[in-house]
């Protein structure tokens, strides 16, 4: 990734007599001291997300459900005394994940909030998630999202809610009575054996700005996320490619290719059928249909923006599409209008290959969103659920793919899926020691109305660095800076900045000596250029 804030330091410091001492050059130890005639210091800013998925329990609450019914033989005061140790059990482990993802370094929590239609937190539009207590509806006795975002905050990380707007669940689900698809028959479409709210019913989209307007507004959230379920995969092949295919078969002579082109046919052509022919008749306006269908896809993320922004317009909102173009554009899905229109914050392309793969080699699949991106940071998805498998044998792969997002513009950081498969103990230690040596800020994502604070004048006594108050900073965040590479005549060195504390305070006792140190100043997602260089000797 690209600096956030390079800045070169052109004053000459040796008018400054400090106790510490300025670092100047010396051909002899380059390695620890600063040429501020010459030298560079780069403060990068890196989101490092990490998906907490809820769906069937995966990360959290893996199967710890407060059973709120009492059972056989069960006395009220057993009962209660039941029901509090399940509680505090899912409390318990919802903390421990959370922690767990700031041990890897990571600085963002990305939490599952709605899967099919069910919930995670208090709502008037849907209800409790089953996953809590076993029954869909039943108020666990907490508020989990409270408990995640007071623990992410508190833990120095940010939180975002992650929807799956389409979707709300499969057929044969138990769902409560009151369920908004029982109440509004006419939003939802049925497909195979799943149900999906209806894109093409203006009134589903009016539903989805309300589901994220309300979250956002009750809850301390930093952004709101989406993922790649749209329209069913499938469609667009039936609609477009299946008629080219059966004409194609006319044509052919040889008996393999004949056989190979009708198993391809024959897969798309189920008995699943996506029945929104009155909805297109009604609201289509002559217009192609799978061009309508992303027009309606279209509208739903620019509705899901605006609640956002309305509810809290210092917040970012998000979408996480299929890794590359074509996958994501057979959803009827189209991001590269979304950029257009600015009806994104930020794009995290799901990139789940590796390096060498035959139809989606990675490096190759990261390149094709540069032109794409136009602004608008990207954060590719990576796929930790595949460790040790092919292609993800070892670390090295995950290690190479998040330099190469860093030596790109245009990308800004990374989240892994899923949580619980960083935390194996290899996975952890090669985190914690390789990828995420120091901690991160979360980089300036979408708007902000925080003024940028001026950046502060540094000096040193008794190796506590010391600073006056920038004006507008709220807190300061203190780099200790090392060497990440020269210029190409070997003569200037770049100094990267590893995050070593924050604090509101004006200034900050520091651990290691014979090191040069910065600080940049705070003011919410404003951030000042880096300080002066001082050498703490």
């Amino acid at each position: 990734m690209k600096s956030t804030f390079p800045y070169r330091i052109l004053c000459i410091c040796a008018a400054l007599s400090l106790s510490c001492g300025i670092a100047f050059s010396q051909q002899n130890n380059r390695s620890k001291v600063f040429n501020p005639l010459t030298d560079k210091v780069e403060v990068n800013h890196e989101f490092r997300g990490v998906w907490l998925t809820t769906v069937r329990g995966s990360d959290w609450p893996r199967k710890i459900h407060v059973n709120l019914s009492r059972l056989k033989g069960e006395s009220r005061q057993e009962q209660k005394q039941r029901i509090e140790r399940q509680r505090d059990s899912q409390k318990r482990a919802l903390v421990d994940v959370i922690t767990k993802i700031k041990e890897t370094g990571s600085n963002v929590v990305i939490m599952q909030l709605c899967c099919n239609s069910e919930t995670y937190y208090k709502s008037k539009i849907l209800p409790w998630d089953h996953n809590l207590t076993g029954v869909q509806g039943e108020d666990p006795g907490y508020d989990p999202l409270k408990l995640a975002i007071e623990t992410a905050h508190g833990l120095g990380m940010q939180i975002h809610g992650w929807f799956n707007p389409m979707r709300v669940g499969s057929v044969d689900s138990k769902r409560v009575k009151k369920h908004p698809c029982y109440k509004h028959p006419d939003r939802v479409i049925t497909y195979g054996k799943t149900m999906y709210w209806n894109p093409g019913n203006p009134e589903v989209i009016q539903y989805l700005y309300d589901l994220i307007y309300e979250v956002m507004s009750n809850y301390d959230l930093d952004g709101a996320h989406i993922d790649d379920f749209f329209y069913p995969d499938g469609l667009r092949e039936k609609l477009e490619l299946l008629p080219k295919l059966r004409d194609s078969l006319k044509t052919l002579t040889d008996k393999d290719q004949i056989a190979a082109l009708k198993k391809t046919i024959n897969s798309l052509s189920d008995n699943r059928k996506w029945n929104d022919e009155a909805w297109y008749n009604k609201y289509g306006n002559g217009k192609e249909l799978g061009r309508w269908r992303e027009e309606n896809v279209n509208k739903i993320v620019a509705a899901m923006h605006k609640a956002v922004h309305d509810a809290k317009p210092d917040a970012v909102f998000g979408v996480s599409p299929g890794g590359r173009l074509v996958n994501t554009q057979k959803l009827y899905a189209d991001p590269q209008y979304w950029i257009a229109e600015g009806s994104i914050d930020y794009l995290a392309p799901q990139i789940y290959w590796q390096h060498g793969h035959r139809i989606a080699d990675f490096k190759k699949v990261l390149d094709s969103w540069e032109p794409i991106m136009k602004g608008v940071p990207c954060l590719p998805g990576l796929a930790a659920y595949r460790y040790k498998e092919k292609g993800f044998d070892t670390m090295d792969e995950y290690s190479v793919q998040v330099e190469e997002c860093r030596q790109a513009d245009y990308v800004q950081g990374n989240i892994w899926f899923t949580a619980h498969s960083l935390f194996r103990p290899d996975f952890m230690e090669h985190l914690k020691g390789k990828i995420y040596p120091y901690p991160s800020l979360v980089p300036k994502l979408g708007t902000s109305s925080d003024v940028t604070p001026a950046a502060v004048t540094l000096t040193c006594s008794n190796s506590v660095l010391k600073w006056e108050k920038s004006a507008s900073a709220k807190s300061y965040a203190i780099y200790k800076l090392y060497i990440s590479g020269y210029s190409p005549d070997g003569f200037s060195a770049i100094w990267q900045g590893g995050l070593v504390g924050q604090t509101a305070d004006t200034e900050f006792a520091v651990q290691d000596k014979a090191e040069n140190y910065v600080v940049v100043a705070l003011n919410g997602k404003e951030k000042s250029h880096p300080s002066n260089v001082v050498f703490v000797r």
